[in-house]
């Protein structure tokens, strides 16, 4: 004798409904109960606002917020007669240094690489290549042009 349930696909489409309706009709459950930022990790545990944090994060950046401050505290070290001479300054001057240096070879990483990014489009057979090739180059030189002849 066979089923009877196997020659009929509507009961078939019902039944697999049926099942499903065990799960909860409605979830609410945070998928993303944290976030993290490079090694940071902001979560109920470490702040009573992490909404509110990731909102501000989105505005401006730790390393932003973290930049400006330390140039306003440089400003600040610098015009104290013991600058020099006192730990915690010598340390803000010392860090301000580590983190220029680091802007400062990126920046020159990054010029590396558009150098490298425009020569594979000059050298490429795509005419679209050649075309974006001619563009950049064409506003590098207007960028050049607007530039002071010398470095301060």
């Amino acid at each position: 004798m066979t089923d009877s349930s196997f020659f009929n696909p509507l009961e078939n489409f019902v039944q697999s409904w049926t099942t499903l309706a065990l799960a909860p009709q409605k979830l609410m459950q945070s998928f993303n109960n944290g976030w993290s930022f490079g090694n940071v990790i902001i979560n109920d545990n470490n702040s009573s606002a992490p909404q509110t944090e990731q909102a501000i994060v989105a505005v401006e950046s730790y390393g932003r917020q973290l930049g400006k401050l330390l140039d306003a505290v440089d400003v600040l070290v610098e015009r104290q007669p013991d600058a020099q001479e006192v730990k915690p300054f010598k340390e803000i001057a010392l860090l301000k240094d580590k983190i220029d240096k680091v802007k400062h070879d990126m920046a020159v990483t990054r010029i590396d690489q558009l150098r490298g990014d425009l020569e594979l489009l000059r050298m490429s057979a795509n005419p679209a290549d050649k075309a974006d090739y001619e563009a950049n180059i064409a506003a590098l030189r207007a960028l050049l042009g607007e530039l002071p002849t010398k470095a301060n």
